[in-house]
């Protein structure tokens, strides 16, 4: 059966979909021992001999497994790291199979992270990031002021509630925040003056962290999988937006501008005298006429002066 490349090199377990776009790209992938570096180009995974790299690709015929794993603080979400820091490859060293993260959290986040060796729900679940729930928890050095609340929940599009009450208070978003709204809701809190001490993220797409500890991981339920697929195929069902093209804008006349915004009536007015004194000295109209002498003086015409010595 025909696939696309990136679908069938993610499901080898070699690298996601986003990921083996990018070697595609690169040159790194060969089919029948022809490079290929086009994205729309299929394959029989069966039949056609395909590598990345000095790797070949074989599908197996092993089930995809689907973990959660919550995170410790000071971990980079991926396998290894060249600079050293505290990574997830010492913690998946018993873990049979080519895993890897759907998604990231950040250094200093903790939290539930993903885990599959099933490319193409894993490149789904990245791509529809922004839409997929998530609920995250926060600390804060104090709390949040009453009054200050109701802006930054407008401010970042989500509501927040108090998660557990301590001098440092805990707080959970509430609906779902993920992607760019969680973006917002960082910079909103930013600007109120309110110090976060400690982000947690609790939920995705209807998986939990059901008590776990830090480092710890457990297989996904069944149900677990089909919340999964059911959010990705949620997100495909979006209707497309269509974006309208604007009509040009009409430029308004003095009257209405006046009458729209009565604060620029003056400044309409005063561009209408202009355009007025403008068009009478292009058309000449402030020069005298030929023949009459202007005010206070004589014609400078050459031939009434010559006319006027003749008389005398």
């Amino acid at each position: 059966m025909l696939e696309r490349l990136q679908k069938i090199i993610s499901r080898a377990g070699i690298a996601s979909r986003r990921h083996a776009e990018q070697l595609i790209l690169s040159g790194a992938v060969t089919v029948n021992g022809r490079v290929v570096t086009e994205l729309g180009t299929k394959a029989d995974a069966a039949r056609d001999h395909i590598t990345v790299g000095p790797r070949s690709v074989h599908l197996s015929d092993a089930p995809e497994r689907y973990l959660a794993f919550y995170k410790p603080p000071r971990v980079v979400s991926t396998m290894s790291d060249p600079e050293g820091r505290p990574c997830l490859g010492p913690y998946l060293r018993g873990v049979k199979g080519r895993l890897f993260p759907v998604g990231r959290l950040e250094f200093d986040a903790a939290g539930l992270l993903l885990l599959t060796s099933d490319g193409a729900l894993a490149s789904d679940l990245m791509r529809a990031a922004d839409v997929v729930p998530q609920t995250w928890r926060f600390k804060v050095k104090g709390r949040i002021a009453p009054e200050a609340l109701p802006e930054i929940e407008r401010a970042a599009g989500v509501r927040l509630r108090l998660f557990r009450d301590a001098p440092n208070a805990w707080y959970e978003s509430e609906p779902a925040a993920g992607g760019r709204r969680r973006l917002r809701l960082g910079e909103a809190l930013l600007r109120h003056g309110v110090l976060v001490e400690k982000m947690l993220r609790a939920k995705f797409a209807g998986v939990e962290l059901d008590g776990m500890e830090a480092g710890a991981m457990r297989d996904l339920t069944h149900e677990e999988v089909r919340s999964l697929r059911r959010a990705v195929a949620g997100r495909r069902q979006e209707p497309a937006r269509q974006t309208a093209v604007p009509a040009p804008a009409a430029v308004p006349t003095p009257v209405q501008a006046a009458q729209e915004r009565p604060e620029r009536a003056a400044l309409a007015r005063a561009v209408e005298e202009w355009r007025v004194i403008h068009a009478r000295r292009s058309r000449g109209a402030s020069r005298p006429a030929r023949g009459k002498p202007p005010a206070g003086g004589r014609p400078g015409n050459r031939a009434q002066r010559n006319r006027r010595r003749r008389e005398s």
